[in-house]
């Protein structure tokens, strides 16, 4: 299963109830955070302790994530970071952890760019301001853009989940992030193997994919297995305008289950979102059509949107199953492919309907 809290959606600056970007994205084999804005890492352990107290078996703990995916460098998307990985340092972590992020082609000259910020922040906490260097090993991963299509990274930290950086557009070297489980084996069928009286070791050979001999006949291990669980991916689009290249079926290699977009605007302010290199709600709901999304849940909200359904309504009419997330949203891909949103009411997460 994917779950992913998102943790901020603002665009730009926080507003009352909602925070700049950043997202904790659970898989099963780790934690990935995907950008990281100013006062994550706040957000992130009043959100964890919030769970805890309602009792669910839902968490969002620090000490699990195993790689940080950045999309750009503005700072509304990555200035939370370094603080946090000083206070990683200060609770005792010793795990490895991943930063990966887009970095200009060699030859062009793109400002700011995460080759520059790297290398201050390394240099900020290999000195005095965090005792002299930090308590974990720290791998900097710069994934050079150069074109249109979608790029795996080239370091996978996390087992059977694959990254793949996604250029967008945004004035600045920018990338959406695609996190894939890819496809997995079917269910076994305990049941029939039950009531066909069965070893345990029988089963589990039958299990691993190798034949076995029962009652005098050969008993193929594909006639216990359902069909292949098809690959499970999510996207987030960071910071980008209309027309971004790969964001379909065909560059991403199949459809998304979920995408998590930014729409900054909405098309009354169409000409607002070219300029600065964003997104209407039209825009992303065009984008969810063109990648055969499931859901697709906006964020980055300008402060000009004071009504968040007017986001909803535009986007719908394109993308019948979208939404305007919230701070503290949690989406969840089942191994099936079945998405649930949670929304937070005072104490407690209920079950939000999208359709």
């Amino acid at each position: 299963m994917l779950e992913l809290h998102v943790l901020g959606t603002s665009g730009s600056r926080p507003t009352r109830g909602r925070s700049v970007s950043g997202n904790y994205l659970s898989t099963p084999s780790g934690a990935i955070v995907i950008d990281c804005g100013e006062g994550f890492q706040e957000r992130l352990l009043k959100h964890d302790l919030a769970l805890k107290a309602t009792g669910t078996n839902k968490r969002a703990r620090a000490s699990r994530i195993r790689a940080v995916l950045l999309t750009h460098s503005h700072l509304d998307h990555c200035w939370g970071l370094l603080p946090f990985l000083y206070t990683m340092d200060l609770d005792g972590r010793t795990a490895p952890l991943t930063i990966i992020a887009p970095t200009a082609a060699q030859g062009s000259e793109t400002h700011p760019d995460f080759s520059g910020l790297f290398e201050s922040w390394r240099d900020l906490l290999s000195g005095e301001l965090s005792r002299g260097s930090l308590g974990f090993p720290v791998e900097w991963v710069l994934i050079p853009v150069e074109g249109d299509e979608p790029i795996d990274s080239p370091v996978q930290p996390l087992e059977d989940v694959r990254l793949t950086a996604v250029p967008t557009r945004h004035g600045v070297v920018s990338v959406g992030w695609m996190v894939t489980i890819p496809e997995r084996p079917g269910r076994f069928d305990r049941e029939r193997a039950a009531s066909l009286g069965l070893t345990d070791r029988q089963v589990s050979r039958l299990a691993g994919g190798k034949s076995v001999s029962h009652d005098g006949a050969q008993l193929d291990p594909t006639g216990f297995r359902a069909e292949a669980r098809p690959p499970c991916r999510l996207l987030v689009s960071g910071d980008t305008t209309r027309g971004v290249p790969s964001f379909n079926q065909e560059s991403l290699g199949g459809p998304v289950d979920l995408l998590v977009h930014e729409a900054t605007y909405t098309s009354e302010y169409h000409d607002k979102s070219v300029e600065y290199g964003h997104s209407t709600a039209a825009d992303a709901a065009t984008a969810a059509s063109a990648m055969g999304a499931g859901v697709l849940g906006m964020v980055h909200m300008s402060t000009r949107i004071r009504d968040p359904d007017t986001l909803e309504s535009e986007a719908r009419a394109i993308h019948p199953s979208s939404f305007v997330c919230e701070d503290e949203d949690i989406i969840e891909i089942s191994l099936d492919g079945v998405i649930g949103v949670s929304r937070r009411r005072e104490d407690a997460w209920m079950p939000l309907s999208i359709e």
